[in-house]
């Protein structure tokens, strides 16, 4: 297994094991509340949509990564860099379906660039060979 498989694995069970944090703390919300939970102190905030929307896309990134399917990690990061930009147009907002705030945008964003960054590094490998 190489080193950007192992680091799509890492970053996509960070990302699953926060998300599925987010729906423990998010339970007792509205599955749309304005106003997420905020996970264990650490910032960022869910509510159950938005915690269940980060644990589909950490799915599919971990599925892409095992399998080999590019593809799918990149719509998964894309996935991501759609919420972090729902962060940008809902914050503060009453409407803010996934329920998040600015630690969000950190979240989701760094997970969108680390997960093409590896994809990348996985081209770049391939190419080495």
């Amino acid at each position: 297994m190489s080193g950007a498989r192992r680091g799509l694995l890492l970053l996509s069970g960070i990302a699953l094991a926060v998300g599925l944090g987010g729906l423990l703390a998010a339970r007792d919300l509205p599955f749309t509340a304005a106003r997420g939970e905020i996970l264990l102190g650490l910032g960022v905030s869910f509510n159950p949509l938005g915690a269940l929307i980060t644990i589909v896309l950490a799915a599919a990134a971990i599925w892409g990564a095992l399998v080999a399917g590019r593809g799918l990690v990149l719509a998964a990061a894309g996935g991501f860099a759609l919420a972090a930009l729902q962060v940008l147009l809902q914050f503060g907002r009453a409407t803010n379906w996934l329920g998040s705030r600015g630690s969000n945008l950190s979240f989701w964003l760094a997970l969108a660039v680390g997960l093409l960054s590896l994809v990348w590094l996985q081209l770049q490998e391939a190419k080495s060979r």
